[in-house]
This record gives structure tokens, C-alpha cells and sequence, in this order.
């Protein structure tokens, strides 16, 4: 045999080595990459809750809770008996609009249907304006006219809230400085009382600085 048979012979005995052990080679190949690459992760689901819509309901239809009364408050200045404002009162909101120092809000009223304004002079305290522009914008009638101070209350006093109790010394006077009217406001020693001719305005309430307040109208 010469060299050229020689290698010829052996080329054919490889290809035929490679072609009977080709699929036994593709099928390790195949089971070592599948142990090698890690399976697929698993799809994310979107586990994100939808937010139920907020519904806001109209003013008509907010029920007032009767069985609790949670503050003291009044008509507005000028207003009549209550029996006769409520049948005047339209809940337009006119004299709402027409405090300029945001005393008045509305409160609705459901056995009347309507919003009927209020005041809490202990939240918010009434200036006694001059012109009394609530009550000018009051066309209705349900706002009239006063003649002299208007009485929304009586202040009282919580001595053991003031910073005097506390300090035992005449420290502060803020609510007779703040009192529109001269003479309601004395004190005695260093307590604070409060006349008869208090308007229950609750000016002396807003300028009281302790917290608790120091003052109550009732």
C-alpha cells in the first residue's frame, strides 16, 4: 500500500467514526447545556391593586350627625330668633362671602335642605366690624340691623390653664388687651374675670396662648 492509499483509508475511517457518533455527541451536548443554564424565570404578574376611584358626594348629600353636638356655635350677627332666620335664610352664602375675616361657614341642615351659616367664635372669633358686611349682604331680611353689641355668649374662664396660674404673677393679659370693649376684662390680683357686658365676640379667646385655652364662650 502506498502513502496515498495509506491516508485515504484513514480520512474514510474518521469520517465514518464521526458520522456513526455524531447524534451520540449532539445529545451530551445537549443535556450538559440544559443542566448549565438555568431555567426561565417565571412571568411577573402585575399584583399592583387598582385604587377604587374616590367619589365625593354633593353637599345635599352629607347627612349632619345630630346625636352628637360637637361645638358651640351661632347664627351670625344680626340674625333673627330661630325660628323666623331659618324660614328667612336661603343658604345663598352671601354673608359667608361677605366676612372678610372667614368667620362664617356653612353647615347643612337636612330636615330644611339648605346650608344654613354659622360661626364658632371659639374656632374663629368675631372682629364686630364696623359696617357689618354680613349683615348688609343679607337679602332676605334674615340679617338685620343691630342695635348696639351683638351677644353671642358669655367668656368664662379656666384658671388652671393660665400661664398666671402657672407662674403665680401677673405674666400675661392678653385677654384684656384684646377686648374691644373697655371694662369687660378686670382682674383680681392675677385672675382674670369677665363682665356681664361681654359680647361673646371670642377675641380674648384667639389672643389666650396657652393649650388648652384659657377661656371659653358659652
Amino acid at each position: 500500500m502506498n502513502r496515498k492509499d495509506f491516508f485515504k483509508k484513514g480520512l474514510a475511517r474518521m469520517l465514518d467514526f464521526a458520522q456513526e457518533n455524531a447524534t451520540e455527541l449532539v445529545s451530551g451536548f445537549q443535556e450538559i447545556v440544559s443542566k448549565e443554564t438555568p431555567p426561565p424565570a417565571p412571568k411577573k404578574t402585575n399584583t399592583k391593586k387598582v385604587k377604587k376611584q374616590t367619589e365625593f358626594l354633593l353637599p345635599e348629600q352629607i347627612k349632619s350627625n345630630r346625636k352628637r353636638k360637637i361645638r358651640n356655635v351661632q347664627f351670625p350677627p344680626g340674625a333673627l330668633d330661630e325660628t323666623e332666620f331659618l324660614k328667612k335664610c336661603t343658604g345663598c352664602g352671601d354673608c359667608i362671602y361677605a366676612c372678610p375675616y372667614s368667620v362664617l361657614f356653612p353647615v347643612f341642615e337636612e330636615n330644611l335642605e339648605k346650608h344654613i351659616p354659622r360661626m364658632d367664635v371659639n374656632l374663629n372669633a368675631c372682629m364686630l366690624c364696623k359696617d357689618w358686611p354680613c349683615i348688609n349682604s343679607c337679602k332676605t331680611g334674615a340679617l338685620i340691623p343691630l342695635e348696639g353689641a351683638p351677644k353671642f355668649g358669655q367668656a368664662k374662664g379656666i384658671f388652671e390653664y393660665c400661664i398666671n396660674s402657672k407662674t403665680g404673677e401677673s405674666t400675661c393679659s392678653n385677654c384684656r388687651d384684646s377686648c374691644p370693649i373697655e371694662g369687660v376684662v378686670n382682674f383680681q390680683g392675677n385672675k382674670p374675670s369677665f363682665s356681664k357686658n361681654c359680647t361673646g365676640c371670642g377675641q380674648c379667646v384667639s389672643a389666650c396662648p396657652t393649650f388648652p385655652r384659657a377661656i371659653r364662650i358659652k
